[in-house]
């Protein structure tokens, strides 16, 4: 169910190792739901595990350090339910690996640039709104 008890906004985190995306999209979603920015999947994942509670994820798919799909993966494992909550942001997929992920996830996904209807309706999507 979105957001806590109360009828409050559904949370959403953003994960985008470009700060300005990040800032941009908090910025378009904040009227109507509660926005946490990450600037890396190791950051996501730390925030997660510091009792952050989130309705879905928005992940950039091609980060350094730790990719989105390997942030996924880590929730697929950790946190299934929320792993099913996760859309996927891409420019494009430059490696093989990044390639075969997105033939066969079904998780939804974004390509950049997306309209901001496109990411809201996303959104909606996977938290069921």
């Amino acid at each position: 169910m979105p957001g806590p008890a109360g009828g409050s906004k559904p949370r959403i985190l953003i994960v985008d190792d470009e700060p300005r995306m990040g800032k941009a999209m908090e910025r378009l979603l904040a009227p109507r739901y509660e926005v946490t920015v990450a600037v890396s999947g190791r950051q996501a994942l730390a925030l997660l595990e510091g009792g952050t509670e989130v309705d879905a994820i928005v992940c950039d798919l091609m980060m350094p350090v730790m990719t989105g799909i390997e942030m996924y993966e880590v929730l697929r494992a950790q946190r299934p339910g929320l792993a099913a909550r996760v859309v996927f942001m891409t420019g494009g997929a430059y490696t093989d690996e990044a390639q075969e992920f997105l033939a066969q996830s079904p998780q939804r996904r974004l390509n950049k640039p997306f309209r901001p209807d496109e990411l809201e309706q996303a959104i909606r999507s996977v938290i069921g709104g």
